[in-house]
């Protein structure tokens, strides 16, 4: 069957009343230069199994692929975009475990995300256990901190060790608007790596290759 089934279902709309009050930490963004923070901070990107990634309520034409990966998330046209409402639930694997010490997110002042809930190694989350279950970390967000060409923003590294899945589940947008707008999504740190675990890079560049998850993402 088809893999992707169900998951850009219209969702029902749920009443914003029916929110709980939460306390949400505000997010740091690194006052050191890149080069002289004392946790590593490299582009995770190349560590991500990308066919296995997958966003929830993502729009058709807007696609996870489009904050994520390299050349994509650096187009201004290219964007994630939330479909039937202002949520957004990111699912990322990894090739091998990582170490993850901060987290960078774009989008526009009226519609780039609010706040993260960032969940470390925890298997079939769906919208309601993300906004029930207690996250590793939740951020909140500003305008400035969501801007283009904002400093990354630092985690608790010591709760971000050995990460082989991360799930980032996004609540609303600054705007209090329906449609929440990364323009891109990018995690700093550094791979654990095993004696024997690499993989070519004949075998990384074929998993590259591979169908993304969920409808409208393959060849976006």
């Amino acid at each position: 069957g088809d893999r992707s089934a169900g998951i850009f279902k219209k969702r029902p709309r749920r009443d914003p009343a029916r929110a709980r009050a939460r306390r949400v930490e505000p997010a740091e963004h690194s006052s050191k230069e890149t080069g002289a923070m004392s946790v590593p901070s490299e582009d995770l990107l190349e560590h991500i199994e990308l066919p296995q990634c997958e966003c929830l309520n993502a729009a058709k034409d807007h696609t996870l692929r489009h904050c994520l990966e390299q050349g994509s998330r650096d187009q201004p046209t290219l964007f994630l975009q939330s479909d039937c409402d202002e949520e957004l639930l990111i699912t990322l694997m990894f090739r091998t475990p990582v170490r993850i010490s901060a987290i960078r997110v774009e989008g526009p002042g009226d519609k780039g995300p609010s706040s993260i809930r960032l969940f470390v190694n925890k298997l079939g989350l769906d919208f309601d256990s993300a906004k029930s279950e207690a996250p590793t970390q939740e951020l909140a967000l500003s305008a400035a901190g969501v801007a283009e060409g904002a400093k990354p923003v630092e985690l608790r590294y010591v709760l971000f060790q050995v990460v082989s899945q991360i799930t980032l589940f996004f609540p609303g947008n600054l705007g209090g608007g329906e449609e929440t707008v990364i323009q891109r999504l990018q995690l700093l740190g550094t791979a654990i790596q095993h004696e024997g675990a690499k993989r070519s890079k004949e075998e990384q560049a074929a998993a590259s290759k591979g169908d993304w998850l969920g409808s409208g993402t393959a060849g976006a």
